[in-house]
């Protein structure tokens, strides 16, 4: 048993001593979900989770006059429990612009590790961790000793009545706030986030099981099992189909001033180049299925032509292989390769997305620098991959997935565009790595940082535009997009989900079918339509599109 170890004292006091330790524990396990919000007007409120652990004690304390230790532990350890959500909410919020998915996140640890060991350093990153855990640990003793001092203070009848009315006060306000002035924008005295958190939580877990269920039921209906097998994509001859997706190249490079001014010019120089070369080109718009990471979301959701929008729905489709742009165009005889530039360890999921090859970082002899996370620079990997596949002799046509990463986070070096014949093993690139300042210095300005990201994306345009001007036949469709938009430190809150899309061919009439989403001729698509995103097409209406475009009956006669 807990004894009441403090000395009376009057009940103001008592009621401020209340008051103030409610504050305290309350602006733990009520944080924020964004950053900018820390110690804001809103922030500063009474958390009714800890009101609660209050009445518990007083209520015991009438009856038994002492509190038992396991109740005030009990209590302590559910606090830090809440203030773990909230941490991990305000981590998910700031890295990949989404509130927390526990049952889905915790696969995404070992990622998230990497990330923060590349832009702080692995000592700086450590530290972090540790910082965390020793915030926890903390806050379980602050827990621990504010409920044992609450305790104290609520000993005498007088203040028990009294921090009653304070509760029932509190919750006639809290469901005023929830009823009468909830269109009401200004400060909450109190509030309850930290149950919401948790309770959001286990909703998401129902609704997640919920949408296995579904998505697994939807993989047994497919798009091509309507569409004659002689007549799948047949519209598109036997031209090389090439998908070059660019790491966070997102319609923020093109839609905020700061970066389109250095975007822009290297998008109309890929223009022009494509223009000289013999392409002509159609632009547009598509909403991607994850925000500042999770590439391979977004290539599952377009190959497949589902939305594959979380880890649970990729398991679920990597073990049930559906058909997908792969197995299509693999059935019109082609080739189908992937480019995985920086996959630097063991792959197997790899070989269940179909692919009659995989070209991973080990495989491309690359020697040179690592460039922070983008292992093999962008040029060098489309250079192996038209030395590999697209100038072999009597070769059959190629349908290939690239994934380019030399503007992944976090952006810097960022090299030069040289001639082919001057990349060699890839010690050329060592020149732009000597000098060049850590990420971790670069990540203390989000200017720098800023900078950084539109110069990143700047390169990789120049890279595409050299490919397709040198190495890329111009009877091939090749489609350039973004993977998805970088991380909210770029694109500021409540951005756009859409990416670019470039759709270039020397054919005009392969490119018409896709007015019919929106697009445009041009390098530059549409802006952001008055609906937003709701819209715009998803990734995953790009296969049926293409099925549906490309796999018409011809007309009679013709």
């Amino acid at each position: 048993m807990l004894p009441s170890k403090y000395s009376p004292v009057s009940l103001p006091v008592a009621l401020l001593g209340l008051m103030l330790i409610w504050l305290l524990l309350s602006l733990f396990i009520g944080l924020p979900p964004f950053l900018d919000a820390m110690f804001g007007l809103f922030h500063w409120g009474f958390a009714l989770e800890v009101g609660f652990a209050f009445a518990v004690i007083a209520l015991v304390q009438m009856r038994r006059e002492a509190v038992p230790n396991w109740l005030i532990h009990l209590f302590a350890a559910i606090g830090t429990f809440l203030l773990a959500l909230r941490l991990a909410d305000l981590t998910a919020q700031s890295v990949v612009n989404r509130s927390l998915n526990m049952f889905l996140d915790v696969s995404l640890l070992p990622a998230l590790w990497d990330v923060a060991v590349t832009l702080l350093g692995r000592l700086v990153a450590f530290g972090a961790v540790t910082g965390v855990a020793l915030m926890l640990v903390l806050f379980y003793v602050l827990a621990v000793w504010g409920l044992r001092r609450a305790s104290g203070l609520l000993a005498t009848g007088q203040a028990r009545r009294s921090f009653a009315l304070v509760c029932v006060a509190g919750i006639v306000v809290f469901t005023a706030q929830r009823t009468v002035f909830a269109e009401v924008p200004g400060w909450r005295p109190f509030g309850a986030s930290a149950s919401l958190v948790f309770h959001q939580q286990s909703e998401r877990l129902v609704g997640t099981i919920v949408r296995r269920a579904t998505f697994r039921a939807d993989l047994a209906r497919d798009p091509a099992d309507a569409i004659p097998q002689d007549r799948i994509l047949a519209d598109l001859g036997d031209r090389d189909v090439l998908i070059v997706y660019v790491e966070s190249y997102g319609v923020t490079a093109l839609d905020e001033p700061s970066y389109a001014e250095v975007v822009m010019p290297r998008l109309e120089e890929l223009d022009n180049v494509a223009a000289q070369t013999g392409f002509e080109v159609t632009s547009g718009r598509m909403v991607a299925a994850s925000v500042g990471g999770q590439s391979w979301l977004n290539h599952a959701t377009l190959s497949s032509g589902r939305f594959v929008d979380d880890q649970t729905l990729y398991a679920l489709f990597l073990s049930e292989r559906p058909r997908t742009l792969v197995h299509d165009f693999e059935a019109t005889g082609r080739r189908t390769v992937q480019l995985k530039p920086a996959i630097t360890m063991p792959w197997p999921e790899g070989q269940r997305l179909g692919y009659q090859a995989t070209w991973e970082a080990a495989d491309m002899g690359y020697e040179g620098p690592e460039f922070y996370w983008g292992i093999v620079p962008d040029q060098f990997a489309l250079d192996f991959f038209a030395r590999t596949e697209l100038e072999i002799e009597n070769r059959p046509p190629v349908f290939a997935s690239l994934a380019l990463i030399s503007s992944h986070a976090p952006w810097l070096p960022v090299p030069d565009v040289v001639e082919w014949d001057e990349l060699g093993d890839g010690s050329v690139y060592e020149r732009w790595t000597r000098g060049a300042p850590e990420a971790r210095v670069v990540w203390r300005s989000q200017d720098r940082v800023r900078e950084q990201f539109a110069l990143s994306i700047a390169h990789s345009i120049d890279v595409v535009a050299k490919f397709l001007r040198d190495r890329v036949d111009t009877d091939a469709l090749v489609i350039v997009l973004g993977d998805h938009q970088p991380a909210p430190l770029v694109t500021g809150p409540d951005a756009s989900r859409a990416v670019p899309v470039h759709i270039f061919s020397g054919d005009r009439e392969v490119l018409e079918p896709f007015s019919e989403i929106g697009f445009v001729p041009g390098i530059l698509p549409e802006r952001e339509p008055e609906g937003g995103d709701a819209a715009l097409p998803r990734m995953d209406d790009f296969r049926p599109f293409l099925l549906d475009a490309f796999s018409r009956e011809p007309l009679p006669g013709s």
